[in-house]
């Protein structure tokens, strides 16, 4: 258990630390800040230098969940004292349930979908990645009080640190190679998501696809007692939207029923899309054009693309690519637009089959393209699906699906 009138360090001064800072204002903590690339000014703010030279008397470290703690990093022989934000939570939690989500894509929409279905009946709150914190409230333990369930979302930053959370169900989603950059190799990456499993309470149960399992088993401990497989059968291979959605619903429909056998999911049932993941924009008679910018992963947007069975079809791949390994990408009858000064990297991660590229310096001359191949030949499918981060050219997915969606409507219209 967390002793709050020990001495903490927060280590990197964003949104999490700056939720840090004002619970440790609220419970009346005693601490430091120190961030690698911010130099502010204040009383609370302490120079590297000072750190280094005195590291032992701190008893607990607060870092933001992205920061590596390698082997030649500083707090590496602190690692037992490092927390994050979220393990302050074991500090307010009474009755409130808590549902783990990760996995490499899918976990804001597995949130958003069981925060649909659990809002039916009960009070649920999103947090964690997801973008909300709640650690700020000055009084967490009422506001907690009026929440049933709290779901949080977990990165494989997160999971390599997080040391008192507890869950009482826990999902992954799917595993796909990502984030090579922080954990250097594909089996720590896996291991890092499956250390969800080591936040469960006794007798709580961890819910994946019986597929995901027997692929990644080699790689993992899991106790088998604790395992729900989640299989269903897909029905609605040949429109993307639907299938991915059957794919989210088939994963959660086991959880939900676990929690409370008298909330129904249906198939059908009309859901919230999140913007800019699988999100349909556009449809004609013809023509179907999807905004996917949320998708920064290579691997997860080649598999979305070759879900979809007709050869007219076009891709659009391009943004920073991430680490990938040696990875080699079959990609089937698409016409494939690259955009963006890492196009030789994505081609180096590309089989093509039956495809062809061409690449574009911006989104900007690759939509103006875009706009003359609808008009030559008939194309169905039009997946905006970049598999690469956005920060080259954007703030983030969302001011980058702002764009497309912005050149897009110039074109149609």
């Amino acid at each position: 258990m967390i002793n709050l009138k020990k001495k903490f360090l927060i280590y990197g001064y964003g949104i999490s630390g700056k939720s840090i800072e004002n619970y440790f204002i609220y419970k009346n903590c005693k601490y430091d800040i120190y961030d690698d690339y911010k130099k502010i000014v204040g009383k609370k703010f302490v120079s590297k230098d000072k750190i280094l030279k005195n590291l032992y008397k701190y008893d607990y470290f607060v870092v933001s969940p992205s920061v590596k703690i390698g082997k030649n990093h500083f707090l590496y022989k602190f690692k037992k004292q490092i927390l994050i934000d979220l393990d302050f939570l074991s500090l307010e939690l009474s009755s409130q349930k808590t549902i783990g989500i990760t996995g490499t894509e899918g976990k804001s929409t597995i949130c958003s979908y069981i925060n649909e279905f659990l809002s039916k009946k009960y009070r649920s709150k999103i947090i964690g990645n997801f973008g909300d914190t709640i650690l700020d409230k000055k009084n967490l333990k009422n506001f907690l009080s009026k929440i049933d369930f709290l779901i949080i979302e977990l990165s494989s930053y997160q999971l390599d640190k997080v040391k008192f959370l507890k869950l009482d169900y826990a999902l992954i989603t799917n595993i796909f190679v990502d984030h090579l950059d922080y954990h250097y190799n594909f089996k720590s990456y896996i291991q890092s998501k499956f250390k969800i499993q080591n936040l469960l309470h006794d007798n709580s149960n961890l819910y994946l696809s019986r597929k995901l399992f027997l692929k990644y088993r080699p790689y993992i401990k899991i106790n088998r007692d604790r395992l729900i497989f989640n299989e269903h059968r897909i029905v609605a291979k040949d429109n993307v939207t639907k299938y991915l959605k059957e794919l989210n619903i088939n994963s959660i429909k086991k959880l939900i029923h676990n929690i409370d056998s008298d909330l129904k999911i249906r198939n059908k049932i009309l859901m919230n899309d999140l913007n800019y993941r699988n999100q349909l924009i556009y449809k004609s008679k013809n023509l179907e054009i999807y905004n996917d910018s949320k998708c920064t992963n290579l691997y997860n947007a080649i598999y979305k693309n070759n879900l979809i069975k007709s050869s007219k079809k076009i891709l659009i791949l391009g943004g920073k690519l991430k680490n990938q390994e040696n990875l080699k990408l079959k990609i089937s009858n698409t016409l494939v637009l690259l955009f963006g000064y890492d196009s030789i990297s994505f081609l180096n991660h590309l089989n093509f089959v039956n495809s062809k590229f061409y690449k574009f310096i911006n989104l900007n001359d690759l939509i103006n393209f875009l706009k003359l191949i609808l008009k030559l030949h008939n194309y169905n499918y039009v997946i905006f699906s970049p598999g690469g981060e956005s920060f080259d050219c954007y703030r983030d997915y969302i001011d980058r699906g702002k764009n497309f969606n912005k050149l897009i409507k110039k074109i149609i219209h």
